[in-house]
């Protein structure tokens, strides 16, 4: 673990440091992200928020790199606590295979999210993840209207932003596997 903890050790606590360099690392050699996702229990925060940084970022392309962490991913996304960690989380999570009881679990932890969290970021994360969970599942399209309908009518900018992005999209899926269910 010790090239990657280096360079995510590296530099100022406050800025993300060498996530880019952190990122060619695991793409060039897919075994180090392994390293990316231990280290997103680092006893450092800024650590953890680097390697959440980069495992997104590299995955972004490269879904399939997350899928031998799913078990442990949805076990990290119930319990972390730092926002940097969980909006990097909520973006990753929703691009597993995800299976029923999974989709539940962690509409369940993103309307939490939604409601509870301190951080605007998170809030916005846990928006756009229930709206990436409504088009693995449509059972949860409505419950994320709601959610959308809530985030427009509130005080937060990048929050009303979102939902006004996805709002239209969602609507089409609703409407689109409302047709589905007549034929």
């Amino acid at each position: 673990m010790g090239k990657m903890l280096n360079l995510l050790n590296d530099g100022d606590q406050r800025t993300i440091g060498r996530v880019a360099d952190a990122v060619r690392l695991a793409l060039g050699k897919p075994q180090h992200i392994n390293e990316l996702v231990d280290l997103m229990s680092h006893a450092n925060p800024a650590v953890r928020m680097r390697a959440a940084d980069a495992l997104e970022k590299a995955t972004v392309q490269h879904a399939p790199l997350l899928a031998p962490h799913k078990d442990y991913l949805i076990d990290l996304i119930e319990v972390a606590q730092q926002n940097e960690v969980r909006w990097h989380l909520a973006e990753m999570v929703t691009r597993l295979d995800l299976q029923g009881d999974e989709i539940f679990a962690l509409a369940a932890i993103f309307t939490r999210w939604f409601q509870r969290a301190d951080s605007r970021i998170v809030r916005t994360a846990a928006l756009q993840g229930m709206f990436d969970l409504a088009h693995k599942d449509t059972s949860l399209i409505d419950e994320t209207l709601k959610m959308m309908e809530l985030a427009l009518a509130g005080s937060i900018p990048a929050l009303k932003a979102r939902a006004r992005k996805l709002k239209g999209p969602l609507e089409r899926l609703k409407a689109a596997s409302g047709d589905a269910e007549l034929h």
